[in-house]
This record gives structure tokens, C-alpha cells and sequence, in this order.
């Protein structure tokens, strides 16, 4: 678990036998790799990284507002898995590790970043095109919502590329950088 600058929290599960509980890390695209599953809760530059990484995401526990929101766009195009509930945990998980999905995201989430126009568009065209296949007559329809999610899923896909788009280049492309673009992104370079 990366918990970033909290170091309580860090504390906190080191207690709680969290063998692998980490604060502030220089390499991010290291522990994705050393990953199976990126488990979230708000959907933004962490799930971007993952998916340009080729690591499968679910959502879980997600934040009110963006996250959700957020979570509901990411599964609808295909590009994260939505838990809900504690026994929905393990199956979806096993699923993302080892089933046709998994490997689906992994897939899906590194064409993102080979496209020519990047991963923006080519979200926005997933979940336009699954928000246009008709659905079970059986379903709920939310064309409000899923209207919504679109809107949210662009705006923070784009935002969040303002800083996703030099770290996955700095990734992909020269992977001894990448620490020196993040540290520059948060302020650390002084």
C-alpha cells in the first residue's frame, strides 16, 4: 500500500501487519510493475499510470463524487473493474489476475497510450461506443448519469493528463527520468 506523504498511516498499517506499507516512493512505475491489480478509489493519474503501465485496475471503496462517478465511466469503457461490495472482492480480483478480463485491461489500457492523439480521446471513445450499444431490455437506463460520467471521465482524463502525459513519456521513454519529472511535479526538485 502507498500512502504518500501520511507516514501515520504508514505507521499505522506496519502495526496492523501490512508487510508492505510504503509513504513517499521515487518509483512508482517499479511497484506498479511488482503488481498484479491496482486497487483505487478515485480514478485519477494513479489508474492513468496503471493503465500505461498494462496493470489491470479495480475500484473500490470509492470516494463520493469523482470517485464514483469516475468508477462507473472507467467500468463502463471497459477499463476498470467496478467492486461494490466485500464478496464481490474476490472474485473480481481473481478474475483481474488470472481471467479473460484481466488480460483485457492490460490490453485495452496500454493501446491508450499508443494512440497518436493519446489516452484521452480514445477513453472518450470507448465509453461513447458502449454508452451507444443498446443494452438488455432488462436493464436500468441512467441516460443522465452515464451522460455525466462521460463529461466527468473527459474532464479528468484531460486534466489529469496535464501531469499523466510527461510521466507515462518519461516512463515509456526514458525510464531513468521518470523520478526526476515527478519530483519536478510535486515541488520536490529544490
Amino acid at each position: 500500500m502507498v500512502c504518500g506523504r501520511n507516514q501515520a498511516l504508514v505507521e499505522q498499517l506496519r502495526q496492523d501487519g501490512i508487510a508492505h506499507a510504503f509513504g513517499w516512493v521515487d518509483d512508482m512505475p517499479g511497484l506498479m510493475h511488482a503488481c498484479d491489480v491496482l486497487v483505487q478509489n478515485a480514478g485519477g493519474l494513479t489508474a492513468l499510470e496503471a493503465f500505461a503501465s498494462g496493470l489491470p485496475v479495480a475500484s473500490y471503496r470509492c470516494i463520493p463524487g469523482h470517485g464514483r462517478t469516475n468508477a462507473q465511466a472507467l467500468e463502463e469503457a471497459g477499463l476498470a473493474a467496478w467492486i461494490r461490495t466485500v464478496g464481490d472482492l474476490r472474485p473480481v480480483l481473481a478474475e483481474l489476475l488470472h481471467g479473460p478480463r484481466g488480460r483485457a485491461q492490460r490490453l485495452a489500457g496500454i493501446a491508450l497510450h499508443r494512440t497518436a492523439s493519446g489516452p484521452v480521446p480514445a477513453i472518450t471513445a470507448r465509453a461513447r461506443h458502449r454508452l451507444a450499444t443498446p443494452a438488455p431490455s432488462s436493464a436500468v437506463r441512467h441516460p443522465g448519469r452515464r451522460r455525466l460520467a462521460l463529461a466527468a471521465t473527459t474532464a479528468v482524463a484531460t486534466v489529469s493528463l496535464g501531469v499523466a502525459a510527461p510521466l507515462t513519456y518519461a516512463y515509456a521513454k526514458a525510464p531513468a527520468h521518470f523520478t526526476t519529472v515527478a519530483h519536478h511535479l510535486d515541488g520536490d526538485d529544490r
